[in-house]
């Protein structure tokens, strides 16, 4: 009997193998799919142009869809005209609006100003070279693990010399610098004052990668610094809300977001830090700082952030100078001028002690000169120099026309009286100039400067002060017997001064206790009311003047003859020593 026959393996295959002639068709079909699908791709690109041709023909043959054709297609142009014009207009205004006057001094500028060219100030000078060896020794002070100081705050009164101060700086050192006023960041729309502050970063960035260092100055940084209160966009912090009044919060915090960040790889470092990690290298260590630099004169203002360490934690105070101070600013503004041999340094060190480095440069280089141009003369002299300095102080010559002589003669006994008071009372001061010309207001002055610099004085020097101020009108009761108008008006007048020290008498405790109450008006408790200090004061004033009246008198009638007198005018007559004289 026969077994089941066995099937060859090849036969099995052999029997699943397509037909050539199933081949040959799938074949045809594949190629005419190729060809449907070519024809496709084809075909769309030209369905558009059909499309167009198409509707070209129909609007050519229908005159009043071609019109309305026309008209929708003018509606969308102007659409598109003007959405553009408002993108290009708000997007010229954005870019106008923040961008703003900057100051740049780059090392090879001739404007370049250094240490040489700050006077007055030694100190300051020797202190801020601390912080100028960190930016011109970089090596060696992150060699041991140093991080950067990021801000420096100068304050003090106006006119003390701290924009000149930041530019001696980068100058000592030989770094860019840049600066813009704090006013400069404000905007009429909310974020504009957000992109200056990008943009004024980003160009002391780019100066500091140029030059090793840049010093970014912001001038008058209370504009946009003052304390937040707490609520962002307060009206104490300067910010607006809406689209307008952008007042300098978005700026501020901006500025804090810089300085926390200054130290942080920017976009190119990154990108170059890569291509170096790449190639399998070391990128470069960074080999430059921005130093930002701000100033004020009103630091207790400022946001309590701005001032926290790692921002202006750095605080340097700009006092006006001392003695010796203006002396050397004095001597360095001379040189720059042209005057003769009566210019007196000592005499304009002495009788301006309260001048500031802008103050001196003023009257020296601009008013001083002008005066003497004025007078067709060709050198400054001392009296130049005196009468820009009391424009400063008194305003500019202003004198009453046709003036009756008893005013006048009122006006001369009143100011003789306060030099002679001063002359007896207050030998410690110097009576640098009297006059009976109207000046700001005021109808004579007569101008005393501290021979010596007072930090402290005893009180019984503040009772002689008063006794000062009483004296004008002191003096026309002496010579008239009745007291006139004109000492006792409003503020800055002799008897508002006199109100004023005797309160501070009573605050300091030159009759009892110090107190910071209000001063009283009647006894108490054992103390002298105001109204009998006053009193007493003044009629030890009139004693005073009535032992020298004939210096009054002679004083006051070279007023009336010359309208002013100077310090050596008034020693003169008060019959000082000819060898005491010269050393005036």
């Amino acid at each position: 009997m026969k077994g089941p026959v066995k099937k060859n393996k090849s036969d099995f295959w052999e029997a699943l193998r397509v037909p050539d002639i199933v081949k040959q068709r799938i074949d045809v079909i594949k190629t005419q799919s190729k060809f449907w699908k070519k024809l496709r791709i084809k075909l769309k690109k030209f369905i558009p142009i059909i499309l167009v041709l198409g509707m070209g023909i129909f609007l050519w043959n229908n005159g009043a869809a071609l019109e309305l054709f026309m008209n929708l297609l003018r509606f969308v142009g102007q659409l598109l005209f003007a959405v553009l014009f408002m993108i290009v207009q708000f997007g010229a205004l954005f870019w106008f609006m923040s961008r703003s006057k900057i100051e740049r001094i780059r090392p090879e500028d001739p404007k370049l100003i250094t240490f040489d060219d700050y006077w007055g100030q030694p100190r300051l000078k020797r202190l801020v070279r601390q912080w100028l060896g960190l930016l011109t020794d970089r090596k060696k002070f992150v060699s041991m693990g140093g991080r950067y100081i990021n801000g420096l705050l100068l304050y003090g009164a106006p006119g003390t010399g701290k924009t000149m101060l930041a530019k001696a700086m980068a100058g000592e050192a030989g770094v860019a610098f840049i600066s813009i006023e704090g006013s400069g960041f404000r905007a009429m729309f909310v974020g504009v004052d957000v992109m200056k502050m990008m943009w004024f970063v980003s160009k002391a960035r780019k100066l500091a990668r140029r030059y090793g260092a840049a010093i970014a100055f912001i001038d008058e940084i209370d504009a946009i610094g003052q304390s937040r209160g707490g609520v962002m966009g307060d009206s104490g912090g300067g910010g607006g809300g809406g689209m307008m009044g952008g007042g300098g919060t978005g700026a501020l915090t901006r500025l804090l977001y810089e300085m926390d960040g200054i130290e942080s790889k920017t976009l190119k470092e990154k990108i170059s830090g890569r291509f170096y990690k790449l190639v399998g290298k070391k990128p470069p260590e960074r080999d430059w700082h921005v130093l930002f630099m701000g100033s004020t004169n009103r630091p207790d203002v400022l946001d309590p952030a701005l001032k926290r360490p790692g921002r202006f934690d750095q605080l340097i105070q700009i006092d006006k100078p001392d003695k010796a101070g203006r002396r050397e600013v004095v001597g360095g503004y001379l040189e720059k001028i042209v005057h003769d041999d009566s210019v007196d340094v000592e005499s304009i060190v002495i009788n301006n002690k309260n001048a500031t480095p802008a103050q001196i440069m003023s009257a020296i280089t601009k008013d001083a000169v002008r005066i003497a141009l004025f007078a067709h003369r060709d050198a400054v002299s001392q009296d130049d120099i005196d009468s820009a300095f009391l424009q400063q102080y008194m305003g500019i010559e202003n004198p009453v026309e046709e003036m009756d002589e008893g005013q006048r003669w009122t006006i001369a006994i009143h100011e003789a009286g306060h030099a002679v008071a001063t002359h007896f009372l207050m030998p410690d001061r110097r009576i640098a100039h009297v006059s009976i010309v109207r000046r700001g207001g005021a109808m004579g002055f007569v101008l005393g400067m501290e021979e010596i610099e007072i930090y402290g004085e005893p009180l019984s020097r503040i009772v002689r002060r008063i006794m000062v101020a009483m004296a004008g009108q002191a003096a026309v009761r002496v010579i008239h017997g009745e007291s006139w108008t004109g000492a006792g008006g409003g503020t800055g007048s002799d008897y508002e001064n006199v109100r004023i020290m005797i309160h501070h008498l009573y605050h300091e405790g030159f009759f009892g206790p110090p107190t910071k109450s209000q001063l009283p008006t009647s006894t108490r408790k054992g103390r002298r009311s105001e109204d009998d200090v006053w009193q007493e004061l003044h009629n030890q004033t009139e004693d005073i003047l009535r032992k020298h009246k004939s210096y009054l008198i002679e004083i006051a009638e070279n007023l009336m003859e010359h309208n002013s007198l100077s310090n050596k005018e008034i020693l003169r007559i008060l019959n000082k020593d000819l060898l005491e004289l010269d050393k005036q």
